[in-house]
């Protein structure tokens, strides 16, 4: 065909600028579909391919430890291709074992025997320390010490207080402030005293407590009432720590009868702890240098056995980068599933009244827009929400009760939404058949509308198990804990007490990892292990939304 009879031809193809227009368009829009589709396929790529090698890491097919076990502390040992990865729980394990084998080995040789007769002779002579006749003698000294202390302490206080010009030249200060500086010296002796009489500790806060206001108005009538509190407050330490000393020593004979029986390395540590609050008890009863060589000697009977369990098996140490994420999983089914219930039958209910009972007019047409708007409310704000809501104001603490609402509450604008256009989808026909056989409306709506619009209803829970699920901050300020290791079940007083404790989930394990804990080569293992495993299981549950759904869909066919 000629160009002039091409001109004039009404069905030939020309190129115009509509045309034009239309293919860049064309080329514009599906190339903005496959840049989604090729960021979206990275990004499951990058978490499956990095994350699987976590969960299917170790010798069997699956890594069973990351998948069963709390978090826990990982131990690096050795580098380089003799590296090897040790959770807490494998390497105190592995650390025991060596114990085991070097205390074996120290029972096989000639120095234990000659070792266990030294420790039986200063362990016989140490049992004197606690009869009671001992400890009557130990109390007079104690107090006579303790007095004697404590009166020259005092003694130099109002000696200070009594002449302020001369300690205010002596220390550098303005004579009005003497009597401060002269309190912070007596609250840092209670404070010492605190720490020094850890067994009666408690009393010791006490009495500084009832004389604060003495204390902090400081004159030398003050220094003087509180000195002669003081002095009868110590003559009541000595009961304390007789009943200590005896208890202590009684625990000390019992666990060093056990490891005589076992002749273990756990029972003689047992027995060497015992010694060491029995000791701590004594040096303030009886005084550090009392029978101070059957002391030393008896410390020196213990070196063979502290040797014989002193194992070195040095580590690099990371924390959260080992153990698992089982408590995690189980947390987030529990939130997932939970908040689910609470929103499907509150969401359903609403959307009944919606779609079925409410009367077209401005407030229908309000509450509409009201929920549509809080769809698009951050998470953050119904975190807050739940926070001030459960946590505070009905004292539910950060629990799993919270939770559950605090997440049900922020899908319930899909669920309402969702479930009230799939029950509009239904025919009329059904209403007014139901109707004109004599049923009530709401016969109507539970047998000829609910089960038909289930199919639709269970499309939006599987949109709100996917928000339920991911979201962080509603978990974080109102359901989880950082260090929170033990199962929802486990430690209960009470059966109720479930539902009152906090629990850990892998939105928040997955942001403690990756932002509360010092990076390192091992923690991002942990991250995209998490996010994997995660990943799995929001489409696990949302395929199990899926198969309910297609069989409701093959019984309630219309």
């Amino acid at each position: 065909m000629t160009p002039e009879k091409e001109k004039r031809h009404p069905f030939v193809t020309r190129l115009t600028r509509e045309r034009v227009q239309e293919s860049i368009m064309f080329v514009l829009l599906r190339g903005m579909t496959f840049f989604v589709l090729f960021c979206a396929a990275f990004l499951f790529w990058d978490i499956i391919s990095k994350g699987s090698s976590k969960v299917f890491e170790g010798d069997g097919l699956i890594n069973w430890e990351f998948l069963t076990e709390h978090p826990q502390t990982l131990h690096v040992i050795g580098e380089g291709e003799d590296e090897i990865k040790l959770s807490s729980s494998n390497y105190y394990k592995l650390k025991d074992e060596k114990v085991l084998n070097k205390w074996g080995d120290f029972r096989k040789s000639s120095e234990y025997g000659s070792a266990r007769k030294e420790l039986d002779t200063r362990i016989s002579r140490l049992q004197n320390e606690w009869a009671m006749e001992s400890l009557l003698v130990a109390d007079e000294k104690f107090l006579v010490r303790e007095r004697e202390n404590a009166a020259n302490k005092f003694a130099f206080w109002k000696e200070m207080l009594a002449d302020p010009k001369t300690t205010a030249e002596d220390f550098e200060i303005k004579v009005e402030d003497v009597p401060s500086m002269v309190t912070q010296f007596m609250l840092g002796h209670f404070e010492k005293e605190r720490g020094r009489l850890s067994l009666v500790d408690e009393k010791v806060t006490l009495f500084r407590a009832t004389h604060y206001p003495k204390i902090e108005n400081l004159s030398p009538a003050h220094a003087e009432e509180v000195e002669k509190a003081y002095l009868a407050f110590l003559a009541k330490i000595p009961e304390a720590y007789n009943q200590s000393m005896a208890a202590f020593g009684a625990e000390v004979t019992t666990s060093y009868d056990e490891f005589v029986q076992t002749e273990g390395p756990k029972e003689f540590g047992r027995f060497a702890e015992a010694l060491v609050a029995y000791s701590a008890a004594r040096n303030v009863l009886l005084g550090q240098d009392h029978d101070l060589k059957n002391w030393e000697a008896l410390e020196a009977s213990l070196a063979p056995f502290k040797q014989a369990m002193a194992v070195s098996l040095p580590s690099r140490d990371y924390a959260y980068s080992g153990g698992g994420i089982f408590p995690a999983i189980i947390g987030t089914l529990l939130l997932v599933i939970g908040a689910m219930g609470i929103a499907i039958v509150l969401g359903v209910f609403c959307a009944i009244f919606l779609a079925e009972y409410g009367k077209a007019g401005k407030f229908l047409s309000m509450v509409r827009l009201a929920i549509l708007n809080l769809a698009g409310v951050p998470s953050i704000i119904f975190g807050l929400f739940g926070f001030g809501l459960f946590v505070i104001f009905l004292d539910w603490n950060v629990s799993l009760l919270a939770g559950w609402f605090t997440l049900a509450f922020m899908v319930l604008p899909i669920v309402i939404t969702a479930s009230e256009e799939a029950l509009r989808s239904i025919p009329q026909g059904f209403r007014e058949s139901s109707l004109a056989l004599g049923a009530t409306k709401w016969t109507m709506i539970k047998t000829s509308v609910l089960p038909f619009a289930m199919p639709g209803i269970l499309t939006s829970s599987i949109l709100g198990v996917a928000r339920a699920a991911g979201e962080t901050a509603p978990i974080m300020f109102t359901a989880a804990y950082a260090k929170r290791s033990d199962l929802p079940w486990e430690g209960l007083e009470h059966w109720t007490d479930f539902f009152f404790q906090g629990v850990m989930a892998l939105p928040y394990h997955i942001y403690v990892v990756s932002a509360k804990i010092p990076q390192n080569a091992y923690t991002a293992d942990m991250q995209y292990g998490t996010a994997f495993v995660f990943l799995l299981l929001v489409v696990g549950v949302a395929s199990l939304s899926i198969i309910l759904r297609n069989r409701l869909r093959k019984k309630y066919r219309w």
